[in-house]
């Protein structure tokens, strides 16, 4: 109990501080979205030929961001808190974690606002939009298994948070977000399976943009383990590192 306790805390901390002292306060976790979704319906829907392309790129547009804000915040969170990690004893493990859940609340607010102003553009509300939320808490193994690696590396090599955000425009462009998969060639295809977080955005996606079925459960399935290996790579990563972090920060 206690170490939930402190993993709640932590994560209080963590939206507190996001939105300490602004104007519009989570909010500004849906004006990002609303940005880059009027940007693409000005570059790519006119060029689209698929139905509700507002509802096809949002659908996209909020999973990125959430995978996006996560990694960006979690690089750097054992090294900002290297006071509290020397002079407390807290499981490091739970900094990358509570940004992880403090993300993963923040999406939960910004599914809900973006659902009911998708009524305009033409979704279809049934109990099959509940199905987001293991979709979401799988995204979420699958991140905090990336961020751990990510994290651990960047205790000793600080390149790695600037490395990061420089491929990540790559990484949005290489998952079909703003564009249909239908336009994908042959050749890119290949590339574009290769990237895991696709696979994510895919099931949302049949979920929100698809009225009538269910995802089949190869998709559930390939997620599922895609989210396991990930994580179980990055407490690899952090578990084998963990032991010198306090004399790197």
């Amino acid at each position: 109990m206690q170490n939930i306790s402190r993993i709640y805390s932590l994560s209080k901390r963590n939206v507190i501080l996001r939105y300490k002292n602004s104007l519009v306060g989570f909010f500004w976790g849906f004006f990002k979205p609303l940005l880059y979704l009027l940007i693409l319906i000005v570059v790519f829907s006119s060029q689209s030929p698929m139905e509700h392309y507002v509802l096809y790129a949002t659908s996209g547009l909020i999973f990125w961001f959430f995978f996006s804000n996560v990694t960006n915040q979690s690089i750097a969170s054992i090294i900002s808190s290297a006071g509290i990690i020397k002079s407390l004893n807290v499981p490091v493990i739970f900094f990358p974690l509570s940004e992880v859940i403090s993300e993963l609340f923040n999406l939960m607010l910004t599914l809900v606002v973006f659902l009911i102003a998708m009524h305009w553009f033409g979704i279809v509300y049934s109990f099959k939009l509940f199905l987001i939320i293991p979709v979401a808490l799988l995204f979420s193994v699958f991140s905090f298994g990336l961020t751990l690696i990510f994290c651990s590396l960047n205790v000793f090599f600080r390149d790695v948070g600037i490395m990061w955000g420089t491929i990540q425009p790559a990484i949005f462009y290489l998952t079909p977000i703003a564009y249909a998969e239908e336009v994908i060639t042959k050749k890119s295809a290949f590339v574009v399976t290769l990237n895991p977080i696709y696979y994510f955005i895919k099931l949302e996606r049949f979920i929100i943009y698809q009225p009538v079925d269910l995802p089949p459960a190869s998709m559930w399935v390939h997620c599922t383990i895609i989210a396991l290996v990930m994580l179980m790579m990055g407490m690899f990563v952090f578990n084998k590192l963990k032991n010198q972090f306090i004399s790197s920060i």
